[in-house]
């Protein structure tokens, strides 16, 4: 049997809170989701949500969402809104309107994708930004908001940076969810500020890039995000969430021994 992190001696005694997969959307059953997360209460969901793209793959239909909402009844599925375009610049902007439609279905965790690549103009972050995302935090205490820090979201993370708000957490992503792979890891944010780290992570790599996050990640408590590896495209070119891939990944987490498998 392969050896476990603390036998292989790695360095930190990191913590994994979550592994989190995105771009879950139509082409995969709400209750496929249900099955793992209730046999795997860690893993977390990530919907993207932008309104260019709606019901294209990666961006799940409102009906799928709707159907999620029911299936999700007892909220015991862990979801985080990955918001993209439109919506991460109303939520910058003050406004909370979807924020609430989202939370009021079950989304705990929401993301900031406020990149080029996720269509949103970047020229808009600063102190003001800042701001008012720290007063929609202050005003949303059980929610947690998640910005990419990277490059490209310097002047809004920045900013944040220099007064922590408890529920504002830092994704390390310099890949801007372009799936390439990081070579290395930052370390942590200051004690007290939740983290995650991403880019490229897939099934044939993920044990190795944990190991980088371990050397990295100082003895906190992380959590993990992928989404373009966890495509598959069939035969006749459809483009499908592929939870098999997502599967490969928890049983690698496990074997890592940062997870107990779990047992009826």
């Amino acid at each position: 049997s392969k050896p476990s992190c603390a036998e292989m001696g790695e360095p930190g005694d990191m913590k994994i809170k979550y592994i989190g997969f995105c771009g879950a959307d139509d082409s995969v059953d709400p209750r496929l989701l249900a099955s793992i997360s209730q046999r795997y209460e860690w893993v977390e969901w990530g919907i993207l949500f932008r309104n260019d793209k709606e019901g294209q793959p990666r961006f799940a239909s409102s009906s799928w969402v709707a159907d999620l909402n029911k299936v999700n009844k007892n909220r015991k599925i862990k979801l985080a809104a990955h918001l993209c375009a439109q919506y991460v610049g109303d939520l910058l902007d003050g406004n909370t309107t979807f924020l609430k439609s989202l939370a009021e279905q079950g989304f705990t965790r929401f993301q900031l994708n406020a990149t080029k690549a996720n269509n949103f103009d970047t020229s808009s972050l600063g102190v003001e930004t800042a701001q008012l995302l720290r007063q929609t935090a202050a005003a949303h205490p059980d929610l947690e908001f998640i910005v990419q820090r990277n490059v490209e979201t310097q002047p809004l993370w920045e900013h944040l940076l220099s007064a922590p708000v408890p529920n504002i957490s830092f994704l390390f992503d310099e890949s801007k969810g372009l799936g390439t792979v990081s070579a290395s890891y930052p370390p942590p944010p200051p004690e007290g500020i939740q983290f995650g780290y991403t880019g490229g992570l897939k099934p044939s790599n993920i044990e190795a890039q944990i190991q980088k996050m371990a050397v990295a990640g100082k003895g906190r408590e992380i959590w993990l995000d992928m989404e373009s590896s966890l495509r598959t495209k069939l035969e006749d070119g459809t483009d499908i969430f592929d939870v098999y891939k997502a599967m490969a990944c928890i049983r690698s987490v496990i074997s890592l021994g940062y997870k107990p498998e779990s047992s009826y």
